[in-house]
């Protein structure tokens, strides 16, 4: 027998609109993210603690995240509709700062890592949109959840303030 239930929660969606080109911003995004190989998660398990904690922090950027998957939606517009589209969804995030949620509740990782999308609205802007981390772990009632989820909220910011800049930077080099 099986149980199904359904739950309805608010989430926050950012929508945040830049002066910066696309390939500015993505290349400025990117460069503020460490890389994690596909197949580094199935040796942890053989790792003590300690050596996997290592081994993940190994993968995060200068401003703790990691990019797990990047995918380009706009090559998807672009050549099944035929319109011009420059689009990528970001999944990023640090598998240190999610285990710290998915410890207390496991479902907690069913938003992390996160998501965030970024288009090109013109030659000289984008718009990035995400979901507020912590308005997405609010539905599980979890007071240790939510002040990670708190913190992740912060880190987000702190990211896009700092590819603002960088991006600034590569328009005005």
């Amino acid at each position: 027998m099986s149980t199904r239930t359904e739950h309805t929660h608010q989430v926050t969606q950012i929508e945040v609109v830049l002066e910066a080109s696309y390939t500015n911003f993505t290349h400025a995004f990117e460069s503020l993210l460490g890389r994690m190989p596909v197949e580094a998660l199935s040796g942890l398990p053989s790792l003590s603690a300690q050596g996997a904690r290592e081994q993940l922090a190994s993968y995060v950027g200068p401003l703790d995240f990691t990019l797990f998957q990047k995918l380009d939606h706009g090559a998807i517009v672009t050549a099944l509709v035929g319109r011009p589209c420059r689009a990528t969804t970001y999944v990023f995030g640090n598998a240190l700062i999610a285990v710290e949620m998915t410890r207390h509740v496991a479902r907690a990782g069913l938003y992390v890592p996160l998501r965030l999308f970024v288009e090109a609205i013109d030659e000289d802007r984008v718009r990035i949109t995400y979901d507020l981390p912590s308005s997405l772990m609010a539905e599980f009632g979890s007071p240790e959840v939510n002040d990670v989820a708190r913190g992740l909220d912060e880190k987000v910011t702190r990211i896009l303030d700092e590819t603002s800049k960088v991006a600034d930077q590569g328009r005005r080099g």
